[in-house]
């Protein structure tokens, strides 16, 4: 065989293996200490840490650079913006923001559909400062997350009463796995067809600059 055909034929393999078979892993944690999200895609990784308030990209577990989001929240101060939203531009164009929603939450719901579930977990402490609304709170989450169990691992939702307490706490963690290609094939259908320049125009004026 030609050697010419292999070096040419082998990244093209490549590529073709990268695009189609590929997979992204995708990791929400959210509990008292940590709320942390991650991007994962062939070692290389992105992800953002609420609780150290830090985003940074790594490649194989090892940070390349992180960036602290406090000190971009000081320059947006420092320039002059509040970051305050302006709610009447925000109901001037709400069939914008509506039309881009349902787009949005359309494209979700279909990458779902090839989206495999890798960990689910769940606890969750229900508590109100009200006892009686704690009980019928919990009645009802109760209820939803038993007609829920058949789609979900075995033992992944525990819930419990706190009758004392007067906030609810959360313990959550999932991680899911989906195909390169189908996410970017998604990603682009969204693009087409959102509106594109309405929706520019509208995130301009959305935000007010500081008086």
């Amino acid at each position: 065989m030609n050697p010419w055909f292999i070096l040419i034929l082998a990244p093209v393999l490549i590529l073709l293996w990268t695009l189609f078979f590929s997979h992204i892993f995708v990791h929400l944690t959210l509990n008292d200490k940590t709320r942390k999200f991650s991007l994962n895609w062939l070692g290389c990784g992105i992800y953002l840490d609420w609780s150290i308030q830090k985003m940074g990209f790594c490649i194989f577990n090892q940070r390349i650079f992180t960036s602290s989001m406090r000190k971009k929240q000081a320059k947006i101060k420092k320039a002059g913006k509040t970051g305050k939203v302006n709610y009447i531009i925000l109901w001037q164009k709400k069939e914008v923001l509506v039309k881009t929603l349902k787009i949005a939450f359309k494209s979700f719901v279909n990458m779902l559909k090839k989206t495999k579930l890798e960990r689910f977990s769940l606890s969750l402490r229900v508590a109100t400062p009200d006892p009686a609304l704690t009980g019928i709170v919990y009645g009802g989450l109760s209820s939803l997350s038993y007609s829920l169990q058949p789609f979900l691992p075995l033992g992944a939702v525990y819930l419990y009463p706190d009758f004392q307490a007067e906030t609810p706490r959360t313990d959550l963690e999932i991680s899911l796995k989906t195909r390169f290609f189908y996410m970017l094939w998604v990603g682009v259908k969204t693009f087409l067809l959102l509106p594109k320049i309405s929706l520019v125009k509208t995130m301009r004026k959305l935000f007010i600059k500081g008086r």
